[in-house]
């Protein structure tokens, strides 16, 4: 298995009896050679270590669905290693980045946007539905907030998309509070 110039990776000489390797596994290949071909030319340190082992990692899963050993060309070093069948080892990833200190203020400002946006346009459009079709509503604006709640959980740990995310939660339940206050008013 060998990274040529182009991006395109050379399994090397099949042999009589080799399976035809499955689609995944080429699509594997392809976009391990396009993350080489971008990471050998401008690739720190940590980016060369995952795509080297990714490539024996890749090499391996080859040699699995062959059932015989295969010889991987490290892309950055030009060494050529023998992969046994069996050697699978995990996806490699890159570590993560010490996260900078959080943006307290300006994201409280950004919350408190999006709270004063959400809470506005639910209960505009809470209180048009309810001239329209009277109580309904309410399970109209449930299933709006219960539509907007899985989408506002998963952000909630998005670096910059957190805060709009608490907002429009807080604006939707001061909207809540404002609609069933206006029902008994």
């Amino acid at each position: 298995m060998e990274l040529v110039t182009g991006g395109r990776v050379v399994l090397g000489e099949r042999q009589p009896g080799d399976p035809e390797l499955p689609p995944d596994l080429l699509d594997a290949l392809r976009e391990w050679a396009a993350f080489a071909v971008s990471v050998t030319r401008s690739g720190g340190p940590q980016e060369l270590e995952v795509l080297q082992r990714r490539g024996r990692q890749l090499a391996s899963r080859v040699a699995d669905h062959l059932g015989r050993p295969v010889e991987f060309t490290d892309p950055i070093t030009g060494e050529v290693e023998s992969v046994p069948v069996g050697s699978t080892g995990p996806i490699p990833q890159l570590p993560a980045e010490a996260a900078g200190p959080t943006p307290w203020a300006t994201g409280f400002t950004i919350a408190a946007f999006a709270a004063v946006l959400a809470a506005f346009a639910d209960i505009a459009l809470s209180r048009a539905f309810a001239e329209a079709f009277g109580l309904l509503w309410v399970p109209a604006n449930l299933l709006v907030g219960l539509g907007l709640a899985p989408s506002l959980y998963l952000l909630r740990n998005t670096p910059l998309w957190r805060w709009p995310a608490l907002g429009a939660a807080a604006g939707l339940a001061a909207a809540w509070v404002v609609l069933l206050l206006g029902l008994l008013g």
